[in-house]
């Protein structure tokens, strides 16, 4: 299990984060009454703004408590507070124009709120991003003698993605998408190694079990989830958050994945950088491989 204290490198919302973008990302760790008014304002945040706490109420069938218990759990003193603050932020985004797909939308429409959603999502991750603990995220990897990349489903795909890029710059790495895998990875792990975690709700049973063997270990943690409020967050000695606004008709969201890819990459590069020499030399010795390789099957043909 995972220490009663968190620890020291683990983010805390900032208390400036865009609104909308902070209700997208802990709506899923809110009260069933509470998500479904985080959900009615998300779809039509400008109506909201003109509303009473009485008539919003009266919309969503539940009671003020409810909505004021909501909007502490955001981070403010009550509804007027949150009222307040998606007027300030409404001007500066274009507010629910590209929310949802429809079944009906055209192709073209589709992308166009595809993209506009992938650009929004980049954004939210940037915005939550800390760079303090990023570059200590880079810190363990450059310093641990083995990593494991877990993940199930799409976030096991970005796990395989991972391996491929931290060996790419020379950090010893593997990927598992299986539990019993995972299981007797992490139970031969040691406190100069870490397991990089990548789940959307952090809360996928099988991951934690994992995690919870390879920390027993004494092996480090980091994560990337999508819910800072998850149990393999506050687990984790980092997380870092990929935010994403998943749309319907996509369970396992594509754009969810893309941050994640994105936050891997981010990683990487700062690996990279560390040892900006060294990886180029690298980079060119895989290429010339690559390169011969490739010339050796044309040969035989």
């Amino acid at each position: 299990m995972c220490r009663e204290e968190k620890s020291m490198f683990n983010p805390i919302m900032k208390e400036d984060q865009e609104t909308l973008a902070k209700m997208r990302t802990l709506r899923h760790t809110l009260r069933p009454s509470e998500r479904d008014v985080a959900e009615f304002i998300l779809a039509d945040p400008r109506r909201v703004t003109t509303m009473t706490i009485t008539k919003l109420s009266k919309v969503c069938n539940c009671s003020e408590t409810t909505i004021t218990r909501m909007s502490k759990a955001l981070g403010y003193q009550g509804f007027g507070a949150l009222k307040m603050a998606i007027a300030t932020e409404l001007p500066q985004r274009e507010a629910n124009l590209f929310e949802s797909i429809e079944p009906d939308d055209s192709l073209y429409c589709v992308a166009g709120r595809f993209f506009y959603n992938c650009i929004q999502s980049f954004n939210d991750t940037l915005n939550f991003l800390e760079a303090r603990y990023l570059e200590e995220a880079v810190n363990i990897l450059n310093t641990s003698s083995r990593v494991g990349c877990f993940g199930f489903g799409a976030s096991g795909l970005v796990a395989n993605d991972a391996q491929q890029k931290l060996l790419r710059v020379s950090i010893k790495a593997w990927s598992f998408v299986d539990p019993h895998e995972q299981i007797s990875f992490a139970n031969g792990l040691s406190s100069k190694d870490t397991v990089l975690c990548i789940s959307h709700s952090g809360e996928t049973k099988d991951i934690l079990e994992s995690m919870n063997v390879a920390k027993s270990n004494g092996a480090k943690i980091i994560s990337i989830v999508g819910n800072p409020r998850s149990k393999l967050a506050e687990c984790s000695d980092v997380f870092l958050l990929a935010s994403s606004n998943e749309l319907p008709f996509r369970s396992g969201s594509m754009v969810t994945r893309l941050c994640q890819l994105a936050m891997v990459d981010l990683l990487t590069l700062g690996i990279a950088t560390n040892h900006k020499e060294d990886i180029l030399e690298q980079f060119g010795r895989n290429q010339q491989a690559v390169y011969e390789r490739s010339m050796d099957t044309l040969r035989e043909r």
